[in-house]
């Protein structure tokens, strides 16, 4: 039995951002912010210009990583080098905790370190988008497997995993016609699909669209309900754009989302989808209620937890961990 999951559904608890590295919390380690915010300081050398876009800035990490100018190079690797052992370091306590790990994560019991012990595959997917950089990384993963004497652990990382998300969701869908969505920290990503015969005719890639409404620090409750609403409507137009494009003219839309669900409810105190759970009710059967009345047909909206659909690509893969390097760590466990 997973202790991290119930009826099939990832629960919160599964968090590794807030595991311990001993005394400093996994999220403070590595994420990609930390990343973009060391290439900031270093940006004179690296020779950033100041107007670069963040996700610009980890495409030209690429090339500097593979500068010919030495003081570029070297910079570049040092950096590519401390966050790989970084990861390195949370896979390395997932696997054989410390004791001031084991401590500093009380509401994980026994079953739960152990179900981690018994993880024997790690794919890591999204974020991520500079080869030379995941190339270090994952050298930096086997070299300190080994000096830990960490045997039992395949570590993959599966690049231009931008859609995986909604390809997942293909792998949920019956004969007929679904639009699929993926709405994340940074975009929406969007598919078309029509299966007949229980075979894939029509996998059309919409262009993404960037999520908006989702800052949820240091607002009061009055500004977080405002903008649950500005989410809420920002959610259905995206769809309703998206009936249009494509004529849709189904009755099941799938969506995976960045935060924990039960049941379609909303979890509360995770990240800018959480303000969400404000809506009244369940969140699955609102949108599927709005929706099916802007269309004048019964439309089925089924949520997803984000992380959980791209795991549905790995499946047939046991004993096997799902982690989304995006704004934060994503989890999930394929069944």
């Amino acid at each position: 039995m997973n202790p991290f999951k119930e009826n099939g559904q990832i629960l919160p608890i599964a968090s590794i951002n807030s595991v311990y590295i001993n005394s400093t919390l996994a999220s403070d380690l590595f994420r990609p912010e930390l990343i973009i915010n060391e290439l900031k300081k270093n940006r004179d050398i690296l020779g950033f210009s100041s107007d670069i876009s963040d996700t610009e800035m980890f495409i030209e990490f690429n090339e500097t990583l593979n500068s010919n100018i030495d003081e570029v190079r070297i910079i570049a690797k040092k950096i590519a080098v401390y966050f790989g052992k970084n990861l390195a370091e949370l896979i390395i306590t997932l696997k054989k905790p410390s004791i001031e790990s084991i401590m500093n994560r009380p509401s994980w019991q026994k079953t739960h370190w152990d179900f981690w012990r018994g993880v024997e595959n790690i794919y890591f997917v999204g974020g991520l988008t500079s080869p030379i950089l995941t190339s270090i990384f994952y050298t930096q993963i086997t070299n300190e497997l080994s000096k830990n004497m960490i045997n039992d652990l395949k570590v993959c990382f599966i690049e231009g995993s931008m859609n995986l998300g909604t390809k997942g969701l293909c792998n949920l869908t019956a004969d007929g016609t679904h639009l699929l969505f993926d709405f994340g920290q940074t975009n929406i990503k969007r598919r078309y699909l029509i299966k007949r015969n229980n075979e894939i005719v029509i996998d059309s890639i919409l262009e993404p669209r960037d999520s908006k409404f989702l800052d949820h620090k240091n607002k009061s409750n009055n500004e977080l309900k405002d903008s649950s609403i500005k989410l809420d409507n920002y959610i259905i137009s995206t769809i309703m754009d998206s009936v249009n494009t494509v004529k849709f003219n189904g009755n099941n839309i799938f969506i995976a989302i960045a935060n924990y669900l039960v049941d379609g409810y909303i979890y509360s105190k995770r990240g800018g989808y959480a303000k969400l759970a404000l809506i009244k009710g369940n969140y699955e059967t609102h949108l599927s209620n709005e929706i099916s009345k802007l269309l004048s047909r019964k439309i089925k909206v089924k949520l997803f937890h984000d992380t959980s659909a791209m795991a549905l690509n790995f499946d047939s893969i046991k004993r096997t961990a799902v982690i989304s390097l995006g704004t934060a760590f994503g989890i999930a466990f394929p069944e």
